[in-house]
């Protein structure tokens, strides 16, 4: 039988839309107290409206915090003063992330550091920032959020998937490394969805790009969000929403040689169309 978690207070990077949105609006409608960070104030701020619309309980909490997560510098000193007087979070959410795929050549030195700087860094620095509270407490989830483009090199998504490769490294170390401080960790690895960032992908997609991703459906933010709660509950360490993605893991650790010989039919088929 599944366990009920029930999180009091959830941190939640990239919170004000696509995925972080979704598992927001999840977690303030069971109850949980919620902090959300994004760079963006508007959107942030349209977000906590949305957010608060939803809550279930006579003083719930919805608070926002506008900050670059890829900035250590006074974020950790704002987040502990935070911490101090909110208490630790049992849940940390790293969703912040950012892609701009391109074939490799094109793909700036710029590009390639903001990438990292993001999507690693990021989740970098709010570990660093929330790990000693949920040690002292000696309980806690952390969800750091991959991709597919984290565990399969696609085409176009060179400086992307060292990033989402690394975001995989990273939590598989801390797996082991926080287990026995009663943390449990977990790496979210969603296809396509649809959300703002995969509509500014498409504007630089190559067409080899354009014709693999073509081949899966687009996932709705909600159907990650609820696959990702699914497998906190679980205990699962690599959490893969649908069926087809499962597929596509197990089969590039298990027989990789396919799965690259369907991606170099795709890549064959772009150019036979130029």
């Amino acid at each position: 039988m599944m366990k009920k978690l029930v999180f009091k207070h959830a941190v939640i990077t990239g919170g004000s839309s696509g995925i972080g949105f979704s598992l927001a609006k999840k977690l303030v409608q069971s109850g949980s107290d919620l902090l959300i960070i994004a760079r963006g104030r508007e959107r942030l701020d349209s977000a906590a409206r949305a957010l608060r619309e939803l809550t279930v309980r006579q003083g719930q909490a919805v608070r926002v915090f506008s900050l670059d997560v890829s900035l250590d510098g006074g974020n950790r000193e704002i987040m502990r003063d935070y911490f101090e007087t909110k208490g630790a979070p049992d849940l940390l959410i790293n969703s912040a992330g950012i892609a701009r795929p391109g074939c490799f050549e094109n793909i700036s030195n710029e590009n390639v550091r903001t990438t990292m700087d993001i999507n690693v860094l990021g989740a970098w620095n709010m570990l660093q920032a929330v790990v000693p509270y949920m040690k002292a407490n000696g309980r806690g989830h952390i969800v750091n959020v991959s991709s597919i483009a984290g565990f399969l090199g696609l085409f176009g998504y060179s400086a992307y998937s060292a990033s989402k490769f690394a975001v995989i490294g990273l939590s598989e170390s801390l797996r082991n490394e926080l287990k026995p401080e009663g943390i449990s960790v977990h790496v979210l690895c969603p296809p396509d969805t649809d959300t703002p960032q995969l509509a500014e992908e498409e504007k630089t997609k190559p067409k080899e790009t354009k014709v693999i991703t073509s081949n899966t459906r687009v996932y709705h933010p909600d159907e990650v969000a609820d696959a990702c709660l699914k497998g906190i509950r679980r205990g699962s360490f690599m959490i893969l929403p649908g069926g087809k993605n499962k597929l596509i893991y197990f089969m590039k650790r298990i027989f990789p040689s396919i799965v690259y010989a369907i991606l170099d039919g795709d890549v064959k088929k772009a150019r036979n169309h130029e």
